[in-house]
């Protein structure tokens, strides 16, 4: 079942993932699955690759339909792919204005998002002309665009070098605070850096692993020695998952 915006604008603001399930030819990938996630932030999952992360996001977004169970969501939702999806015969700009009303074109909201993006500039340009990281950012300003309760973002992050990365996580943290922010990442630093939750997952068929909450706000103390020293133990089990999910994918 998807939950109206007007339903979760008024204060229904949990993500119900019920006894869902999802199979492929070959593979179980969800089998009775069960989460709730609260309605606020940046909640991030990490887990081994195939695990079963991307036909979660899938299910929740209403693009996969389930084998059984049911899924409780906005129904509205705006998605970062691990593709970037974007328009070639569209100019830059006009990838972004595609999920906009002509209010919100003629408002300038496209220029905005690409400037705070670093792409200010390039609002003519076709998308060959771009390299692979700016490619990407003008996926994530498309979807940052999107006026959703709900983001989901795949991997978002490939192909930006540490700087750009940093500068983008920022504006995605900003953005939690008007919306919900569902992230898949197999970085334990962007984990860390993001999440005011996180869960660890493995499978398939998909399970929990481990839950863990991270209260601290983001602000500069995510940048402070002390507070990546608090979390070491995190980041060792975050860096196990790593390990755990190269050696499966050998």
């Amino acid at each position: 079942m998807l939950v109206t915006s007007e339903a979760w604008e008024r204060g229904i603001r949990m993500i119900k993932l019920i006894e869902l399930s999802k199979r492929f030819p070959t593979v179980q990938v969800l089998d009775r699955f069960s989460l709730e996630l609260s309605g606020r932030g940046i909640i991030v999952f990490m887990g081994p690759s195939g695990s079963g992360k991307t036909t979660l996001f899938l299910l929740i977004s209403g693009l996969l339909p389930p084998d059984g169970g049911s899924v409780e969501a906005p129904e509205r939702c705006s998605f970062v792919f691990q593709e970037d999806r974007l328009l070639p015969w569209l100019s830059v700009q006009e990838n972004i204005e595609i999920v906009l009303d002509r209010q919100q074109q003629q408002s300038g909201v496209a220029q905005r998002l690409l400037v705070e993006l670093g792409l200010g500039g390039t609002e003519n340009q076709s998308i060959q002309e771009l390299s692979g990281g700016m490619r990407r950012r003008v996926a994530i300003g498309r979807a940052l665009a999107y006026d959703a309760p709900l983001l989901l973002m795949d991997e978002p992050f490939k192909g930006l070098d540490a700087v750009t990365k940093k500068q983008v996580m920022d504006i995605i943290t900003r953005q939690a605070q008007e919306r919900l922010i569902l992230l898949n990442t197999h970085d334990p630093l962007e984990a860390l850096y993001l999440a005011d939750e996180l869960y660890l997952l493995n499978g398939p068929p998909l399970k929990v692993a481990e839950h863990i909450v991270i209260p601290e706000a983001h602000s500069a103390c995510r940048m402070d020695p002390a507070f990546w020293a608090r979390y070491q133990g995190v980041l060792d089990i975050l860096g196990d998952n790593l390990e755990q999910s190269g050696s499966k994918g050998q």
